[in-house]
This record gives structure tokens, sequence and C-alpha cells, in this order.
């Protein structure tokens, strides 16, 4: 809409002879824009948080760490540094784990989950268990506006968001946390980007903007990766990637994928085997490398892969879909709503059914929970959402 009033103008050019106008705004309270940006040949357009590079900030920016400082830029990694989100990485240096780090991100307390009413899947309360919370949303942007890195929540353990880094597990085991595992069934322990995929790919809307791929970085070991519901190591248009000296096992999807990435070395890696029968079997890869030019692999055991996944895909995406659940059951919770051959019901009773057995699968796979076979929500259940055979329904992490 152009303004015919010139009320509304946005932009203007200034006088030769005038002085720049200053402004206090942070910009968080800056409006969003369209902007349309080119990818694989496709125009694609966004509403997004956007700052035209022109713009002159009285803020001093931080200055970044001179290449020689970075080897002696050391961080000591522990279980405390993991314990509300994902640990971003966004200087050069070496971190370097101290301990057994086990991933369960925001996940409900002790007293919680001894409360007999405790729902893993709950919609009412103030905060979704395992997921970024509303104090989170500009650490970890997308989950309650549905766009941004984080929009199907916590994607990674670690993301490298900046050049010239090392991640030395130091002899240690980095993997999720069994309960996490159900939950967050979209996940890479170490991401080497800031999105787990390319802008305008994938199963969310990730925004446009904040995009980084990783350059020169290290992960070392001796050390393991283990439990991880998608990938031990992922990454794309990463460069300079060297990984070495890890076993990495208990994968759903692979335990190295790196797309389009240039100049990787991977060697003394052991991934595997991925069950006693089958060592060299996988239902993606062992280790992926889609596009990737000037890769070197050597001395390479691959497996094993997790044949014991416990849910279909319906439960990764009816995970994915409980903020916006929780949003449908506020807004609209007493609306009626009537199926043919069935009789009326609620918005609001449709939403807890779903959460009511999910959570039973929850509940069967962390506690060993049974149901009376004859249940005929628990039959539901079953139906939509457990895995029958161990291995990776196609849609389990996608």
């Amino acid at each position: 809409v152009m303004s015919t009033i010139r009320d509304s103008c946005t932009c203007y050019q200034i006088n030769p002879d005038q002085e720049p106008i200053k402004y206090s705004i942070h910009t968080n309270e800056l409006p969003k824009v369209t902007i349309a940006q080119r990818y694989d040949g496709k125009t694609v357009k966004d509403f997004v948080d956007y700052i035209d590079p022109l713009i002159m900030f009285d803020e001093e920016e931080e200055d970044e760490l001179d290449p020689d400082e970075c080897a002696k830029n050391i961080h000591y990694l522990s279980q405390e540094d993991f314990l509300y989100g994902t640990l971003r990485i966004h200087e050069c240096g070496e971190y370097i784990f101290t301990e057994d780090i086990i991933v369960n991100f925001n996940a409900p307390t002790e007293e919680e989950e001894n409360d007999p009413d405790f729902s893993p899947n709950s919609i009412n309360g103030d905060r979704l268990f395992w997921f970024p919370t509303e104090q989170q949303k500009d650490q970890y942007p997308g989950l309650f506006s549905y766009e941004g890195s984080y929009s199907l929540g916590f994607f990674a353990g670690i993301t490298v968001e900046s050049d010239d880094v090392v991640i030395n597990l130091n002899g240690f085991k980095f993997e999720m946390d069994k309960r996490f595992y159900i939950q967050q069934r979209f996940f890479s322990l170490i991401e080497l980007a800031t999105k787990p995929f390319l802008p305008h790919q994938g199963a969310s809307t990730w925004g446009l903007t904040d995009v980084y791929y990783s350059n020169n970085v290290e992960i070392k070991g001796p050390g393991y990766l283990g439990r991880t519901s998608h990938h031990g190591i992922h990454g794309n248009h990463a460069t300079n990637v060297y990984i070495h000296d890890i076993d990495i096992k208990d994968f759903d999807v692979a335990g190295i994928g790196c797309n389009a990435c240039k100049y990787v070395t991977i060697e003394n890696i052991m991934v595997g085997p991925q069950n006693n029968e089958y060592q060299q079997d996988f239902d993606v890869a062992g280790i992926g490398c889609n596009a990737c030019k000037y890769v070197t692999i050597e001395n390479i055991m691959v497996g094993p892969q997790n044949n014991d996944i416990p849910t279909l895909g319906r439960y990764t995406h009816s995970r994915a879909f409980i903020p916006r659940l929780k949003d449908l059951n506020t807004m609209h919770g007493d609306k009626e709503m009537t199926f043919y051959g069935r009789e009326t019901t609620t918005v609001s009773s449709m939403c807890q059914r779903m959460v009511d057995q999910m959570d039973m699968i929850y509940f069967n796979y962390i506690n060993s929970k049974q149901y009376d076979e004859d249940d005929e929500e628990w039959i539901a259940a079953k139906k939509l959402y457990k895995n029958p055979t161990g291995w990776m329904d196609g849609g389990t992490s996608y």
C-alpha cells in the first residue's frame, strides 16, 4: 500500500546540508519486513527481522578474536552447560568435555515426574516439557512464532556458529537422555550450522536470517557420541571439517551427515556395527555426504544404527505439533466438532485425546507401563504411534 498524503513514509533522502537523524530504538523493536532471496534457482519470500547493512549503529561490536589467539581460547564443558538448551558456540577456540554429558533440555523436575497426574505431553501448563520456554524465545527463536531455527524445538546439543572451532570429547560420552530421545525426535548431537536445513528446505520454516555454515572445525576424540534421534554429527555447506578418533553409535538416521560440504576428512572412526547380524546394513546411512567435494575417509568401521526405535513418524509429527495444539486448545477449545458416524465432541476433547495417547506411548517406553490389551485407547495409541519393528519408520525422523 502506498500513501498518497505522505503521512506514512518510511524512507526518504535527506538534504545534503542536513545532518543524519539519530533514533533511539532497540533492534528487537524494529518491524518485520518482507524480503526475497534466491536459493538453488528459486525465489523464496519470507516475513523476517531484517536490518539493512547500510544502517549505522552507535553500539560498538565486540572485537573478534585474532585467529592466532583461538588456540588459547579454551572452554571447559560440563553437564551444567547443557541444562536449559543448545550450547551455541559463537566464538573460536577449543571446547573440551570434562565429564560425560547427557542431554535432557528443559526436562520436568523429579517432583513433577513423580506427580500421579504427570503428563509428559501436557498442553495445559505454563511450559511445554523439553521445549524452549517463552523466556528463551530470543535465544532459541521459532517455537512460538512457528518460524525460526528452533521451530521444531531443540534440534541440536551443540551448534557451531563460528569459524575455527575445536570440539574435544576428551575421552567422554555425549548423548541424549532416554526421555529426551523419545520426546525430541528431530535432533543431532553436534550441528555445524545455525539451522538443521537450508532456509527453504526441510520439515519446518527456518527463516532466512541468522544463516551460518561452519568453516575450519575439528571434532576429535577419544570419545563417544551415543544415543540420538537423528545424527551424531550433521552439517550443510560446511568447509574444512576434520572428524577423527571418535566412536559414533546408537543413532536413528546416520552417524555423520554433511550435505554439500567441502574438504572433509573423516578418519579413525567407529560407526558401528549396526546389529549382530548385518554390520553394514543401514536404513539411511552410517556416513552420508551428499553433493560433497574433496572428501577423505580412512579407517572407518560403521554401525550400529538403532534398531529399537520406539515410535513411528506420527509421534515425531505430533510432538512437533504440541505448541500449535496448545494454541488450538486455548483459542478454540470450547468449539464443537462432529465427524460422520460419531458423537459431537469439542476441540479441547480431541486435543486431550491426542495428548493422552502420546502419554501412553511415553510411559510404556520410559516406565515399561503395561496397559490392558483390550483398552480401546491403548489399541488406538499403538496403531498411531508405536513402532512394531524397531527400525526407522519412513517418517520417524523426518
